[in-house]
């Protein structure tokens, strides 16, 4: 059972994540922070209309699966916060299967992955022993996701520690707060941010990395300011946590729910309970029985911004702007923060001023969502390729 403090917590998140989807509507940590219990969802408070109403309502049926009990209607004949955490506390009562996590959606729609609620105590009884020193939770990730959800949700439950969330805080108040006994649960393209506001971490503090590969030079950084420990985890929306390490020049060690299956292209673990064999991500090698080696993604995806983003699509969408005839996209891992960069070429177009690389950077604000935005966009007379015809890479240009 979940608190219905920590229920808010996830309700909160969820109403921001729909609002920022569904409607274009940007609304800050510290803002959805300081709504009150009874906050009201109508013209007074939250200000949503019918369809967002229904949008929010849906969301949240689907995340807790209130339609397993018959309890989501009630969600539309309520208009306040602390209601809604009523309901769904109702619905987690009677029993439910799981929880539904969405993927990010960068290779097509969101995709679905429920976890029941076995699965997910079960990994948290492990990381409860991993961080039994632990008194306290910095959260720098949103909750509804899975890697938050386990970390800044049911961890702390089970533990009976509180959570503060670090991104609702300005860095001054964070710095005076920060404590050797905290866990930061954070993710790879924030750590900078975090140092650059910081400076230094209290000694003995631990931290814990996912949603993508954490960088050799931000592992050491942390360590520099302070951090005891950092923990990356690797994992998805699907399998929740698969493996982890504590140095990045070292193999992942298995989770005691999975044991090593295939290596290669074709690489997967298998679910010591069941049996099930889970294809991975990643292309991979066993160093032993549950030592993990990651050699790439099978997808070609990449991380921007902790989002799997796929170039290849990236390309075919700016290919369908009736001025470009191909394009080619790639990470930019030169920026202080890998962000996409793409090659164009053009499309005769007699009597037409040609396009430049500030209209197209407009247009891919229009189009793109942020992560999957080229930052850097190269207009040429030919994609770059090599004596055997095969695509090269290319000097990013400056942002347009």
């Amino acid at each position: 059972m979940i608190s219905a403090t920590a229920c808010q917590r996830l309700l909160r998140a969820l109403l921001v994540q729909e609002l920022a989807d569904g409607s274009g509507r940007a609304i800050r940590p510290a803002e959805a922070a300081a709504w009150p219990d009874e906050f009201s969802l109508d013209a007074e408070g939250l200000g949503l209309d019918s369809l967002e109403l229904v949008g929010c309502g849906t969301a949240v049926n689907q995340f807790f699966r209130l339609h397993e009990t018959g309890l989501e209607d009630y969600l539309l004949a309520e208009r306040r916060l602390d209601a809604w955490v009523k309901i769904i506390q109702a619905g987690l009562a009677e029993g439910t299967t799981g929880l539904t996590f969405r993927t990010s959606g960068s290779s097509g729609e969101k995709k679905p992955s429920t976890h029941s609620h076995a699965s997910l105590a079960a990994e948290v009884a492990y990381w409860v022993k991993i961080f039994a020193d632990r008194r306290r939770i910095i959260q720098l990730v949103p909750p509804h996701h899975i890697y938050g959800a386990i970390f800044t949700i049911l961890l702390p439950e089970a533990m009976g520690i509180p959570v503060l969330d670090g991104r609702a805080m300005p860095p001054g108040r964070l710095a005076r707060i920060l404590r050797a006994d905290d866990l930061l649960v954070g993710f790879p393209a924030g750590w900078s941010n975090l140092l650059h506001s910081l400076e230094s971490l209290p000694a003995r503090i631990r931290a814990v990395s996912s949603t993508a590969p954490l960088p050799a030079a931000a592992s050491h950084a942390l360590w520099q300011a302070g951090a005891a420990e950092v923990i990356e985890i690797y994992g998805s929306s699907e399998t929740a946590g698969i493996a982890s390490r504590s140095a990045p020049d070292q193999p992942f060690t298995l989770l005691p729910r999975w044991r090593s299956g295939a290596s290669g292209a074709g690489a997967s673990v298998i679910e010591a309970a069941t049996g099930l064999t889970v294809p991975l991500p990643d292309r991979a090698e066993w160093d032993s029985a549950d030592g993990l080696r990651l050699l790439g993604r099978k997808d070609q995806a990449v991380q921007v911004g902790g989002i799997n983003v796929f170039p290849a699509l990236v390309a075919a969408k700016l290919a369908s702007h009736p001025l470009v005839a191909e394009a080619a996209v790639r990470l930019d891992t030169t920026l202080p923060e890998p962000r996409l960069k793409a090659f164009v070429t053009l499309r005769g177009q007699p009597n037409t001023k040609p396009l430049d690389a500030r209209e197209l950077e407009a247009w891919c604000r229009s189009n793109f969502a942020a992560p999957e935005r080229p930052v850097r966009i190269e207009i040429g007379r030919a994609l770059p390729r090599n004596a055997m015809g095969k695509m090269t890479d290319w000097p990013a240009a400056p942002p347009a």
